[in-house]
């Protein structure tokens, strides 16, 4: 299929998995596009009526309150269209990591010396920078349609060519939902479908997708970071973001079982809205239709709240992003996750946790050197890796707040994949990563938020001492600090 080319489209036929998720797509965009009143997009709080602790257990984004899952399920169809359609969010903080040298490693300039990380992945590290700004579009359109949506500046997105950091904007998150809700004395069933832009955006119970996890999160994160929430491979489970464009049908019976299903195909031609600001030469990295599934065991009493789920995906992934001819990567993720709540006023507490293990399958021309395409990617034909995050948040008041974070990364061998490298290698082959996230924070007004985070990490791409096999860099010289202001309008 040529992408972006409006020939791709113009054979589809019915009878198709293709012909009915375009079909759907279609019928959602133009059910908001000819809603009379569709421009009025209100924000979220302002629509209910409620506070923020309605929908956010200690009123803190993004974790859901039992109300806040309910609203999301119903398409944030529930209260009043309101005229005001826009919210803004701003990110102000400080990055500071441990340590921006190589250890004994000579300057890659050439000066001798400790050298200096590559490409500064910490822009600005340890001065006061303003690390991010959305514009947001979100809630109820009509009766049965609601749309949460989410543009995104990024001061520092990339280098150009003279390695200075460039700013840019582009489309975030995107969920536009169609639900309805059958209630009777013997059954509360909500069903819906989603079309949406980030594999995950849609779970209610936010314990295993990335857009969701770890708000706010450090400046300028880059490589050292990317291995505590994605894993060191970067799996579309967990990585895609806008790239993608999903169609998810689900349904919630009596606040008890869950379950969803979806296709994910990439975010070009017709469904471009949802890659605003992406390249779209960045844009092909799935092929065809994957599909994703969510199963889900909710029980609430009282003022507790426990789930255990399961969820899964079976990705084709293209090796090049840039060339849909180029060799597959088959990514088969099944994990399982759970979460407890208690919340009591003037407490909240909450636990959460998330199990992945991805198996990954590469076509010959990326591993097997008897191939005349043969590109040296990987020394195996196949590779795994286990993603484990655990989370305890305690708050007070919806003011005063602590938690207390784990993540462990781990995968098999690959002596091509895991070479040595300075700070980003492996001497032993291995990703193996692990990190304590403990995290204090202060809301002192609705919608403002003050925080302090702290990376620890006991294990850097399979070692503690000396783990990158060119220089005497430590695990500990990774770790990090975050002071940051957050605040929404």
């Amino acid at each position: 299929m040529e992408r972006g080319t409006a020939s791709a489209y113009s054979w589809v036929r019915p009878g198709t998995p293709r012909f009915f998720f375009h079909l759907a797509a279609w019928l959602i965009a133009a059910a908001s596009l000819f809603s009379g009143e569709a421009q009025a997009l209100p924000l979220f709080a302002r629509q209910t009526g409620q506070n923020c602790v309605a929908c956010h257990a200690g009123g803190q984004f993004p974790a859901l309150t039992p109300y806040g899952r309910i609203f999301k399920l119903t398409g944030y169809t529930i209260g009043v269209r309101n005229p005001i359609p826009l919210s803004v969010m701003i990110q102000a903080g400080m990055t500071k990591v441990a340590n921006k040298t190589n250890g004994s490693l000579v300057d890659p300039n050439g000066s001798g010396g400790n050298g200096a990380m590559p490409n500064d992945n910490y822009p600005r590290d340890g001065l006061f920078t303003v690390s991010q700004a959305s514009l947001f579009a979100g809630g109820k359109i009509t009766d049965n349609l609601g749309l949460f949506a989410q543009w995104t500046l990024d001061p520092y997105s990339q280098q150009n060519g003279q390695g200075k950091w460039v700013s840019h904007t582009a489309s975030d998150q995107f969920d536009l939902r169609y639900a309805d809700r059958l209630i009777n004395p013997g059954r509360d069933l909500i069903v819906g479908v989603s079309l949406n832009n980030n594999i995950g955006t849609t779970d209610v119970w936010n314990t295993f997708n990335n857009p969701f996890q770890m708000v706010p999160s450090p400046i300028g994160p880059a490589s050292l970071q990317a291995n505590v929430f994605t894993g060191p491979q970067y799996s579309p489970m967990l990585t895609q973001g806008n790239l993608n464009a999903g169609l998810n049908a689900y349904a919630f019976w009596n606040n008890t079982v869950y379950a969803e299903v979806g296709l994910y195909r990439n975010a070009n031609g017709i469904y471009s809205i949802m890659s605003q600001g992406v390249s779209s030469d960045n844009t092909t990295t799935l092929k065809g239709y994957n599909p994703y599934w969510r199963l889900a065991l909710n029980h609430d009493w009282g003022a507790n709240s426990a789930m255990i789920g399961l969820h899964g995906l079976n990705a084709r992934v293209y090796s090049d992003p840039t060339n849909a001819s180029s060799p597959l990567i088959r990514n088969d993720d099944v994990g399982i996750d759970g979460q407890f709540q208690h919340i009591l006023d003037p407490h909240t507490f909450s636990a959460q946790f998330s199990y992945t293990r991805e198996r990954q399958r590469y076509d010959d021309a990326l591993w097997n050197p008897n191939n005349p395409a043969y590109t040296g990617s990987y020394a195996n034909s196949s590779n795994t890796i286990d993603l484990l995050k655990l989370n305890a948040t305690y708050i007070y008041l919806a003011k005063y707040g602590a938690s207390l974070s784990y993540v462990s990364s781990q995968g098999s061998k690959d002596a091509i994949l895991y070479a040595a490298n300075p700070i980003t290698g492996s001497a032993n082959n291995r990703p193996g990563t692990r990190v304590w996230i403990p995290e204090v924070f202060w809301t002192p007004i609705q919608y403002v938020r003050i925080g302090f985070q702290y990376y620890k990490y006991t294990q850097f791409m399979g070692g503690s001492t000396a783990y990158d096999g060119v220089s005497s860099r430590s695990a500990k010289d990774n770790d990090l600090t975050f002071l940051y202001l957050w605040a929404a309008y």
